[in-house]
Protein backbone atom coordinates (compact mmCIF):
# COMPACT_ATOMS: atom_id res chain seq x y z
CA UNK A 1 0.00 0.00 0.00
CA UNK A 2 1.27 3.45 -0.83
CA UNK A 3 1.37 5.56 2.26
CA UNK A 4 -1.26 8.33 2.31
CA UNK A 5 -1.14 11.70 4.05
CA UNK A 6 -4.33 11.31 6.06
CA UNK A 7 -2.17 11.07 9.18
CA UNK A 8 1.38 12.30 9.73
CA UNK A 9 4.56 10.22 9.36
CA UNK A 10 4.54 7.22 11.69
CA UNK A 11 4.75 4.12 9.54
CA UNK A 12 5.65 4.50 5.87
CA UNK A 13 4.83 1.55 3.63
CA UNK A 14 6.03 2.67 0.24
CA UNK A 15 7.31 -0.53 -1.22
CA UNK A 16 4.32 -2.66 -2.15
CA UNK A 17 0.66 -2.47 -3.18
CA UNK A 18 -2.08 -3.18 -0.65
CA UNK A 19 -3.11 -6.41 -2.37
CA UNK A 20 -0.56 -8.68 -0.66
CA UNK A 21 -0.74 -12.39 0.11
CA UNK A 22 -3.43 -13.20 2.65
CA UNK A 23 -2.06 -13.26 6.16
CA UNK A 24 -1.11 -11.42 9.32
CA UNK A 25 1.78 -8.96 9.80
CA UNK A 26 3.30 -7.35 12.87
CA UNK A 27 5.49 -4.26 12.83
CA UNK A 28 7.36 -1.89 15.10
CA UNK A 29 8.89 1.48 14.35
CA UNK A 30 10.56 4.53 15.82
CA UNK A 31 10.11 8.15 14.72
CA UNK A 32 11.90 11.22 16.11
CA UNK A 33 11.33 14.82 15.05
CA UNK A 34 12.42 18.23 16.30
CA UNK A 35 11.35 21.77 15.41
CA UNK A 36 9.40 24.81 16.52
CA UNK A 37 6.31 24.23 14.30
CA UNK A 38 6.00 28.03 14.00
CA UNK A 39 6.09 28.59 17.78
CA UNK A 40 8.80 30.22 19.91
CA UNK A 41 9.96 26.93 21.43
CA UNK A 42 11.57 23.80 19.99
CA UNK A 43 9.45 20.67 20.47
CA UNK A 44 10.96 17.18 20.34
CA UNK A 45 8.65 14.21 19.68
CA UNK A 46 9.59 10.53 19.98
CA UNK A 47 7.06 7.94 18.79
CA UNK A 48 7.39 4.14 18.91
CA UNK A 49 4.37 2.62 17.14
CA UNK A 50 3.40 -1.05 17.17
CA UNK A 51 1.37 -2.05 14.11
CA UNK A 52 -0.70 -5.07 13.14
CA UNK A 53 -1.99 -5.75 9.62
CA UNK A 54 -4.35 -8.35 8.19
CA UNK A 55 -4.50 -8.90 4.40
CA UNK A 56 -7.56 -10.59 2.92
CA UNK A 57 -7.92 -10.57 -0.86
CA UNK A 58 -7.94 -6.97 -2.07
CA UNK A 59 -8.42 -5.66 1.47
CA UNK A 60 -5.84 -4.64 4.05
CA UNK A 61 -6.76 -3.80 7.66
CA UNK A 62 -4.32 -2.07 10.02
CA UNK A 63 -4.15 -0.97 13.64
CA UNK A 64 -1.32 1.11 15.09
CA UNK A 65 -0.75 2.22 18.68
CA UNK A 66 2.34 4.28 19.65
CA UNK A 67 4.15 5.08 22.84
CA UNK A 68 5.02 8.80 22.72
CA UNK A 69 7.33 11.19 24.54
CA UNK A 70 6.98 14.93 23.92
CA UNK A 71 9.20 17.71 25.23
CA UNK A 72 8.30 21.26 24.25
CA UNK A 73 5.52 23.79 23.69
CA UNK A 74 2.18 22.61 25.19
CA UNK A 75 0.46 24.05 22.10
CA UNK A 76 2.27 21.55 19.83
CA UNK A 77 0.51 18.16 19.73
CA UNK A 78 1.77 14.93 18.12
CA UNK A 79 0.18 14.22 14.72
CA UNK A 80 -1.54 17.62 14.84
CA UNK A 81 1.05 20.40 15.06
CA UNK A 82 0.62 23.87 16.50
CA UNK A 83 -2.83 24.80 17.87
CA UNK A 84 -4.31 27.00 20.59
CA UNK A 85 -4.39 24.50 23.44
CA UNK A 86 -6.52 26.11 26.17
CA UNK A 87 -6.26 23.14 28.53
CA UNK A 88 -5.09 24.71 31.84
CA UNK A 89 -3.32 21.46 32.70
CA UNK A 90 -1.65 21.24 29.32
CA UNK A 91 1.88 19.87 29.22
CA UNK A 92 3.66 21.24 32.27
CA UNK A 93 1.22 24.11 32.88
CA UNK A 94 0.16 22.87 36.30
CA UNK A 95 -3.33 24.40 36.22
CA UNK A 96 -6.64 22.88 37.27
CA UNK A 97 -9.49 21.52 35.17
CA UNK A 98 -12.38 23.93 35.67
CA UNK A 99 -9.94 26.75 36.36
CA UNK A 100 -9.20 29.74 34.12
CA UNK A 101 -8.10 29.20 30.49
CA UNK A 102 -4.40 28.58 29.95
CA UNK A 103 -2.24 31.65 29.51
CA UNK A 104 0.37 31.36 26.76
CA UNK A 105 2.92 32.73 29.26
CA UNK A 106 2.09 30.11 31.91
CA UNK A 107 4.58 27.59 30.52
CA UNK A 108 6.66 27.66 27.38
CA UNK A 109 7.88 24.10 27.75
CA UNK A 110 6.83 20.83 29.35
CA UNK A 111 7.50 17.09 29.05
CA UNK A 112 5.12 14.13 29.04
CA UNK A 113 5.03 10.53 27.86
CA UNK A 114 2.48 7.76 27.51
CA UNK A 115 0.29 5.86 25.08
CA UNK A 116 -0.67 7.81 21.96
CA UNK A 117 -3.81 7.67 19.84
CA UNK A 118 -4.95 4.39 18.28
CA UNK A 119 -5.17 4.49 14.48
CA UNK A 120 -7.40 2.06 12.54
CA UNK A 121 -7.56 1.80 8.76
CA UNK A 122 -9.08 -0.27 5.98
CA UNK A 123 -7.65 -0.14 2.45
CA UNK A 124 -9.15 -1.57 -0.74
CA UNK A 125 -6.83 -2.17 -3.69
CA UNK A 126 -9.05 -1.53 -6.72
CA UNK A 127 -8.63 -4.23 -9.42
CA UNK A 128 -7.91 -1.90 -12.35
CA UNK A 129 -6.85 -4.59 -14.82
CA UNK A 130 -3.85 -2.42 -15.72
CA UNK A 131 -0.40 -1.43 -14.44
CA UNK A 132 -1.98 1.45 -12.51
CA UNK A 133 -2.55 0.75 -8.83
CA UNK A 134 -5.38 2.48 -6.97
CA UNK A 135 -5.86 2.26 -3.18
CA UNK A 136 -8.93 3.58 -1.35
CA UNK A 137 -8.45 4.04 2.40
CA UNK A 138 -10.70 4.91 5.31
CA UNK A 139 -9.11 5.75 8.66
CA UNK A 140 -10.13 6.51 12.21
CA UNK A 141 -7.99 7.93 14.99
CA UNK A 142 -9.36 6.88 18.36
CA UNK A 143 -8.48 9.29 21.17
CA UNK A 144 -6.58 7.00 23.53
CA UNK A 145 -3.84 9.60 24.22
CA UNK A 146 -4.01 11.68 27.42
CA UNK A 147 -5.10 15.20 26.45
CA UNK A 148 -4.09 16.56 29.87
CA UNK A 149 -0.52 15.47 29.13
CA UNK A 150 -0.64 17.16 25.72
CA UNK A 151 -0.25 13.82 23.90
CA UNK A 152 -3.40 14.30 21.80
CA UNK A 153 -6.50 16.42 21.30
CA UNK A 154 -8.79 14.12 23.26
CA UNK A 155 -11.14 13.76 20.26
CA UNK A 156 -11.61 11.17 17.51
CA UNK A 157 -10.64 11.93 13.89
CA UNK A 158 -11.89 10.32 10.67
CA UNK A 159 -10.29 10.42 7.23
CA UNK A 160 -10.36 9.10 3.68
CA UNK A 161 -7.64 8.91 1.04
CA UNK A 162 -7.00 7.90 -2.56
CA UNK A 163 -3.51 6.73 -3.57
CA UNK A 164 -2.26 6.03 -7.10
CA UNK A 165 0.97 4.29 -8.09
CA UNK A 166 2.60 2.76 -11.14
CA UNK A 167 5.94 1.09 -11.79
CA UNK A 168 7.78 2.13 -14.96
CA UNK A 169 10.52 -0.45 -15.41
CA UNK A 170 11.76 -0.23 -11.83
CA UNK A 171 10.84 3.42 -11.25
CA UNK A 172 7.78 3.77 -9.04
CA UNK A 173 5.70 6.94 -9.41
CA UNK A 174 3.16 7.47 -6.63
CA UNK A 175 0.91 10.13 -5.19
CA UNK A 176 -2.24 10.59 -3.18
CA UNK A 177 -4.72 12.97 -1.61
CA UNK A 178 -6.55 12.71 1.70
CA UNK A 179 -9.10 14.54 3.78
CA UNK A 180 -9.46 14.33 7.55
CA UNK A 181 -12.30 15.48 9.77
CA UNK A 182 -10.59 16.45 13.03
CA UNK A 183 -12.67 16.19 16.18
CA UNK A 184 -12.81 19.12 18.59
CA UNK A 185 -12.29 18.76 22.32
CA UNK A 186 -13.33 21.05 25.17
CA UNK A 187 -10.04 22.95 24.95
CA UNK A 188 -8.90 22.74 21.31
CA UNK A 189 -10.66 24.09 18.21
CA UNK A 190 -9.50 22.53 14.95
CA UNK A 191 -10.49 22.49 11.27
CA UNK A 192 -10.79 19.71 8.70
CA UNK A 193 -7.51 19.02 6.93
CA UNK A 194 -6.60 18.42 3.28
CA UNK A 195 -3.37 16.54 2.61
CA UNK A 196 -1.39 15.14 -0.29
CA UNK A 197 1.87 13.55 -1.35
CA UNK A 198 3.82 12.79 -4.51
CA UNK A 199 7.06 10.92 -5.00
CA UNK A 200 9.39 8.64 -6.87
CA UNK A 201 11.02 5.35 -5.90
CA UNK A 202 13.84 3.52 -7.67
CA UNK A 203 14.59 -0.16 -7.40
CA UNK A 204 18.06 -0.97 -6.02
CA UNK A 205 18.59 -4.72 -6.07
CA UNK A 206 15.77 -6.12 -3.96
CA UNK A 207 15.20 -2.81 -2.19
CA UNK A 208 13.92 0.60 -3.15
CA UNK A 209 15.21 4.13 -2.55
CA UNK A 210 13.02 7.17 -3.07
CA UNK A 211 11.99 10.73 -2.41
CA UNK A 212 8.56 12.05 -1.44
CA UNK A 213 6.99 15.49 -0.95
CA UNK A 214 4.31 15.53 1.76
CA UNK A 215 1.82 18.36 2.43
CA UNK A 216 -0.86 18.86 5.08
CA UNK A 217 -3.04 21.84 5.91
CA UNK A 218 -2.73 23.39 9.35
CA UNK A 219 -5.06 21.87 11.92
CA UNK A 220 -6.29 25.30 13.05
CA UNK A 221 -6.75 28.65 11.32
CA UNK A 222 -4.00 31.22 11.75
CA UNK A 223 -1.17 28.69 11.67
CA UNK A 224 1.18 27.52 8.90
CA UNK A 225 0.56 24.46 6.75
CA UNK A 226 2.95 21.53 7.00
CA UNK A 227 5.31 20.81 4.10
CA UNK A 228 8.01 18.11 4.23
CA UNK A 229 10.53 16.41 1.96
CA UNK A 230 11.15 12.76 2.82
CA UNK A 231 13.91 10.45 1.62
CA UNK A 232 13.54 6.71 2.26
CA UNK A 233 15.15 3.33 1.72
CA UNK A 234 13.21 0.06 1.97
CA UNK A 235 14.52 -3.49 1.67
CA UNK A 236 13.22 -7.01 2.33
CA UNK A 237 14.68 -8.97 5.25
CA UNK A 238 14.42 -12.61 4.31
CA UNK A 239 11.23 -13.96 2.79
CA UNK A 240 8.75 -12.48 5.26
CA UNK A 241 10.14 -9.18 6.51
CA UNK A 242 10.70 -5.63 5.33
CA UNK A 243 12.84 -2.90 6.87
CA UNK A 244 12.70 0.82 6.08
CA UNK A 245 14.53 3.96 7.16
CA UNK A 246 13.64 7.54 6.30
CA UNK A 247 14.79 11.11 6.85
CA UNK A 248 12.56 14.19 6.58
CA UNK A 249 13.27 17.89 6.20
CA UNK A 250 10.67 20.53 7.04
CA UNK A 251 10.06 23.08 4.28
CA UNK A 252 7.62 25.35 6.12
CA UNK A 253 7.22 26.98 9.54
CA UNK A 254 4.39 24.55 10.31
CA UNK A 255 6.73 21.55 10.04
CA UNK A 256 9.39 20.20 12.39
CA UNK A 257 12.87 21.18 11.24
CA UNK A 258 13.81 17.55 10.67
CA UNK A 259 12.80 14.00 11.44
CA UNK A 260 14.24 10.50 11.22
CA UNK A 261 12.73 7.08 11.62
CA UNK A 262 12.82 3.36 10.91
CA UNK A 263 10.31 0.52 10.90
CA UNK A 264 10.22 -3.23 10.51
CA UNK A 265 7.27 -5.34 9.35
CA UNK A 266 7.16 -9.14 9.51
CA UNK A 267 4.51 -11.32 7.85
CA UNK A 268 3.32 -14.62 9.29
Amino acid sequence: MIRSSVFPLTLLVLAAPAAAADGFSLGIGVDYSSGDYGSDTTTDILSIPVTTRVDVGDWSFKASLPWIRVDGDPNVLPSVGLVDNLNPVGRGRGGLIGGPPADDDTSERGSASGIGDLTLSATYAVPTGSALGVDLTAKAKIATADEDKGLGTGANDYGVAVDLYRDFGGTLLFGGVGYTWLGESDFIEVDSVLSGNIGLGWRTGQGRVGLMYDYKEAAASGFDDRSDLVGFFSTPTGEDGRFQVYLSKGLSDGSPDWGVGANFLHSF
